[in-house]
């Protein structure tokens, strides 16, 4: 890989960072002061609410993510029809999706208006979320610096929306409310800025949707399933438990993820350049594969050995002892995200091998294994049962499930390979910022 795209990696990932740390920062000042304020339950309500919005966000992303970012590489010819015909799909899938999860949460919980009022007010931001098509394009062209700058806006935006409403001691209801305002700021802002810095003509063709759907419809059972499984343990908890052990779960949840944007920075900038690779080199593409996922399980361990240690003094100093119990689901959590970021980097192997089927297959057993998982330790050891759950079925859907197929069984090589490109890794990646550092 030449010096210049070394660059762009590493400026796209310094962005993409800079924007989630502020991202983290804000989020766990003021979600610490809106915990506090609402306590477990209601802000266990909100974070029920999210999850099973989730699930719809992700049934109107189509499966398209990372799909699409191959695609237009493969074929750039198709930028322009590919986007604008994945920005109709998405935004139409978004509207009727929209009163279909209000149908579901009123049959879950009829007669709780307050949780049906979240919920239509949380949900807005599925409908507005539709400019992360636009943003596909801006990581083609390793250009996040103006995504990132969007975001940024919005978050500011947000938390001065949230610190109004908690000096006002406004209900639940209208910090549901801040959640859509961020994503339609971003929206506003994103657009803006594809149509400034982007030549692209957005097209929409029945013939690119078809072609779209007919390769995506195995992303899209493999994306639903993920984030079955990454919230199913709320939705569980909440029906088994209450909604305050959510709150308290979601606390845990919020610390043991909360540095994952540094190696999905990383992943996510990388990915074009070695999906280029795939066309040129085999070997090369591979290379740089096993390159990544050991930046991404260096940075993943050192974050999840620092929550491991201390974390239970970011429980205390920012949610308090009301949330004290969250500590052993945190140091848990933490572990099941580092394997959850080497899942993360496999992706970019999934999507140059074109293995979706074998996706598929991997994230629909880890949410039925996960499911199961939950409904049994939930039920003996509650929000500690939830967390191992997660971990479990992390480590089996990173490094089991590939091992029963001939053609995947490849991947639990690369990943254990990767660990001795660590030392490479950090090599170069001192020596690009130093690069970089001299020119400015």
């Amino acid at each position: 890989m030449g010096d210049g795209a070394k660059k762009k990696i590493l400026s796209n990932s310094v962005w993409m960072i800079i924007q989630h740390l502020y991202s983290m920062l804000t989020s766990l000042v003021v979600v610490a002061l809106i915990a506090r304020y609402l306590g477990p339950s209601d802000y266990g309500l909100i974070n029920y609410c999210a999850s099973v919005i989730s699930l719809f966000t992700t049934l109107a992303g189509l499966g398209l993510d990372n799909l699409i970012v191959s695609e237009i590489i493969r074929r750039p010819e198709k930028e322009g029809g590919y986007l604008g015909t994945a920005l109709i799909m998405r935004l139409g899938a978004s509207f009727i999706l929209y009163p279909v999860f209000l149908a579901l949460i009123y049959v879950m919980h009829p007669g709780d208006k307050v949780l049906l009022t979240v919920a239509a007010f949380q949900a807005l931001g599925m409908v507005f979320q539709t400019y992360e098509v636009l943003v596909y394009w801006f990581r083609i062209k390793l250009r996040m610096k103006y995504v990132s700058i969007a975001l940024i806006c919005a978050i500011s935006v947000q938390t001065g929306l949230r610190l109004i409403l908690l000096y006002l001691k406004v209900t639940v209801e209208w910090f549901a409310l801040a959640l859509s305002v961020q994503a339609f700021v971003a929206a506003v802002i994103i657009a803006a800025f594809f149509v400034k810095k982007s030549e692209v003509r957005l097209k929409v063709s029945f013939t690119d949707a078809k072609d779209l759907l007919r390769i995506s419809y195995n992303c899209i059972i493999s994306s639903m399933s993920i984030i079955i499984y990454m919230q199913a343990d709320k939705i569980i908890l909440e029906k088994i438990t209450d909604s305050a052990q959510v709150g308290i779960y979601s606390a845990a949840v919020l610390l043991a993820t909360c540095w994952q944007f540094i190696p999905m920075a990383l992943i996510d900038s990388s990915r074009p350049v070695v999906l280029e690779k795939r066309k040129v080199s085999r070997e090369d593409y591979l290379d740089r594969f096993k390159l990544v996922v050991a930046g991404a399980n260096l940075v993943s361990f050192v974050f999840a050995l620092c929550m491991s240690l201390i974390g239970w003094l970011f429980i205390l100093f920012i949610y308090g002892s009301e949330y004290i119990t969250a500590v052993i689901p945190l140091i848990i959590l933490s572990w099941a995200s580092f394997f959850a970021m080497s899942g993360y980097a496999r992706s970019i192997w999934i999507t140059g091998e074109g293995f979706y089927k074998f996706d598929k297959i991997f994230t629909v057993t880890a949410a039925l294994i996960d499911i199961t998982l939950d409904i049994v330790l939930i039920w003996k050891f509650g929000i500690i049962g939830a967390a191992v759950a997660t971990l479990i079925t992390y480590v089996y859907e990173v490094l089991i499930v590939p091992l029963f197929f001939k053609d995947t069984r490849i991947f639990t090589k690369l990943y254990f390979q990767s660990f001795k490109q660590i030392p490479k890794f950090s090599g170069e990646s001192v020596r690009a910022i130093r690069r970089m550092l001299r020119r400015e």
